[in-house]
């Protein structure tokens, strides 16, 4: 399996992270492939020949581009033999300033994307980045104030309440609730849970501290070793002690 990553230009890094490749020959053994709960967004397109499934429910039909919401629980998706798939991974509030859409209605879910001209870029050769560039600045157009908020959580590596970041933008809690739901498609407080984890999630994986978990809740935030146990649970589906060390995907 082949994963690679793309960054953008400097002027659309605020709100993509990064654009993504993920290719697979004959000779790859089909496997599903875990997905952790993510504030990020993701449109992507199967160039392959065959038809991925989203928990073995949703089809991923060969030509069709999709949207990933934010996710706040674990699922998985299945790679096969001779895959293609393309993706763009927007941060967390980076969407809503290409495409004005209820990013809470499609939290936890992959839906079919209608953008014939997005469609007619996605083509594998090395002049891809360049052209999602093109295609992205062009239609940079709405404008937030999600991602100054955003990187604040960031930096407090989710450890901050949310009266507390309310407090730091002048906003009263109920419009910071409704800044998040229409820019993020969740609610602050899920936000900063899953950047708490997700903080704790690459320490586990590094294998950060040496395996003792209680140091790594500490570090990480939380109040105890079954803090942190339920909260990993919660957004990943695993324990703490079987995380297991390398990239994630996507």
């Amino acid at each position: 399996m082949k994963y690679v990553k793309y960054i953008p230009d400097i002027s659309l890094q605020k709100h993509i992270a990064y654009y993504w490749v993920l290719q697979t020959d004959s000779t790859f053994t089909a496997v599903n492939v875990p997905l952790f709960a993510d504030v990020c967004t993701d449109i992507f397109i199967n160039l392959g020949s065959s038809e991925a499934k989203f928990n073995e429910q949703a089809s991923l039909s060969p030509g069709c581009i999709y949207m990933g919401g934010a996710s706040t629980s674990s699922s998985f998706i299945n790679s096969l033999p001779n895959s293609t798939f393309i993706g763009i991974r927007f941060k967390a509030g980076g969407l809503p300033v290409f495409y004005k859409l209820p990013l809470f209605e499609i939290v936890d879910q992959i839906i079919e994307f209608q953008d014939k001209h997005l469609s007619l870029i996605l083509d594998m050769d090395e002049m891809l980045p360049k052209r999602l560039d093109n295609f992205f600045i062009n239609k940079k157009s709405n404008t937030t104030c999600i991602p100054a908020i955003t990187e604040m959580v960031h930096n407090y590596r989710g450890i901050i309440p949310v009266e507390t970041l309310s407090q730091k933008f002048n906003m009263s809690t109920r419009t910071m609730e409704r800044v998040f739901n229409k820019n993020a498609g969740m609610g602050p407080k899920e936000f900063i849970g899953i950047i708490r984890f997700q903080k704790a999630l690459k320490m586990l994986q590094k294998n950060k501290l040496k395996g003792k978990l209680l140091d790594v809740a500490f570090e990480a935030g939380y109040y105890d070793h079954a803090h942190l146990t339920r909260e990993v649970k919660k957004y990943s589906g695993l324990n703490p002690s079987q995380i297991w060390p390398g990239p994630r995907f996507p």
